[in-house]
C-alpha cells in the first residue's frame, strides 16, 4: 500500500485558523481589559451601527442562534449596556444600547482598530485590499455572500 503524503502544515486551512486565533485572542485581550466578551462586543456594535435591531436580527446578523444572542442580551442588559423594548415575546422586541452602552462602544471600536493594526499593518495598503478581495472572492465560494457592513461592498 502506497502511503499518501499530506501535513497538516500543507493545509491553507490550518494557516488561516492559527491566524484566526490569534488576531481573535488579541482582540479578547483587549476587550476583556473593559469588562466584555467578543460575543458581547459583537452586539454592541452592531447595535452602534444600527446593522439590527431586534434579537432575530442580531442573531441573522452575526450568524449565531436567537437563544445565545438572547443569552448575552441579558448579560448586557444586567450590565447596564442595553436595554430591551418588549415586543410580543421576548425575541420580537428590540434591543438598543443604554447611555453606558453608547459611551462604551466607540472606546471598544478603538480596541478593534488598534488589533487590525497590530496585526495587519505588516501589510500595505495595497496588499490589504488584495487580502480582503481574496477573502471575499472564499466566501462567496463557500456560499456566504453578505454580511453587512462594507465588508462585501
Amino acid at each position: 500500500m502506497i502511503k499518501h503524503k499530506h501535513s497538516l502544515q500543507d493545509d491553507i486551512g490550518y494557516w488561516i485558523n492559527r491566524l484566526r486565533m490569534k488576531v481573535h485572542s488579541g482582540f479578547e485581550e483587549k476587550l476583556l481589559s473593559k469588562g466584555i466578551s467578543v460575543p458581547q462586543w459583537c452586539i454592541l456594535i452592531s447595535l452602534y451601527n444600527n446593522d439590527a435591531a431586534s434579537i432575530i436580527e442580531l442573531a441573522q446578523f452575526i450568524e449565531v442562534d436567537k437563544g445565545s444572542i438572547s443569552r448575552m442580551v441579558d448579560k448586557l442588559e444586567a450590565a447596564g449596556l442595553v436595554r430591551r423594548q418588549e415586543g410580543k415575546d421576548r425575541r420580537s422586541g428590540t434591543v438598543c444600547l443604554a447611555k453606558k452602552g453608547a459611551e462604551l462602544t466607540p472606546e471598544l471600536a478603538k480596541l478593534a482598530e488598534l488589533n487590525e493594526k497590530e496585526f495587519f499593518d505588516c501589510l500595505s495598503p495595497s496588499e490589504q485590499l488584495q487580502l480582503k478581495s481574496i477573502l471575499k472572492k472564499l466566501l462567496r465560494h463557500a456560499g456566504i455572500t453578505s454580511l453587512g457592513g462594507s465588508f462585501f461592498k
